[in-house]
């Protein structure tokens, strides 16, 4: 019997496994980093694909509700045109440099998040459009970020849970 794995969707549920798993995901953050890191995006892609089919974003928003965007000037331009606003006026009014001097919309929330749902969402930025980033390759190469990301998006915690198992990973 071939029976689908359960989803985990609960957010208040995943930001406490989050906390309470936060030593054993660094500790297999580094166990990641001693693999083929070709072979990890492979994986990674595969239980992204299997795991992401099954979760509708657009009714979560939590990524909207609690990481800071950055945001590219194609993005400010998409945005403007949208709104049929100038360019700079977006970017007065919802951004501002971070210390690493990206440029990121400037409120967390983020402005454009109205009942959970994305109020520019055919123009949102490119940050927004490929999150959580786990189709992308270099997965091993980004886990600092997939660590953070772990306790605010059900597909990347159930990402990882999943490829705790298929590892047969132990903490």
């Amino acid at each position: 019997m071939n029976r689908e794995q359960h989803i985990e969707l609960d957010l208040k549920k995943i930001e406490a496994l989050g906390e309470i798993r936060e030593d054993e995901n660094y500790e297999f953050r580094t166990f990641l980093k001693q693999k083929n890191p070709e072979r990890i995006d492979e994986i990674v892609h595969r239980l992204n694909e299997e795991v992401s089919s099954r979760i509708d974003c657009t009714k979560c928003g939590n990524c909207c509700a609690t990481l800071q965007i950055c945001v590219t000037h194609h993005d400010l331009e998409r945005i403007a045109g949208r709104a049929g606003a100038k360019v700079e006026q977006i970017k007065e009014d919802y951004t501002e440099t971070d210390e690493f001097n990206d440029l990121v919309f400037k409120h967390v929330p983020c402005s454009f998040l109205k009942e959970k749902k994305c109020s520019i969402y055919e123009a949102r930025p490119d940050n927004c459009r490929s999150f959580p980033h786990l189709h992308k390759p270099g997965f091993t190469s980004r886990l600092w970020g997939v660590v953070g990301n772990y306790s605010v998006c059900p597909i990347v915690f159930n990402v990882f849970e999943r490829l705790k198992k298929e590892l047969h990973w132990k903490y």
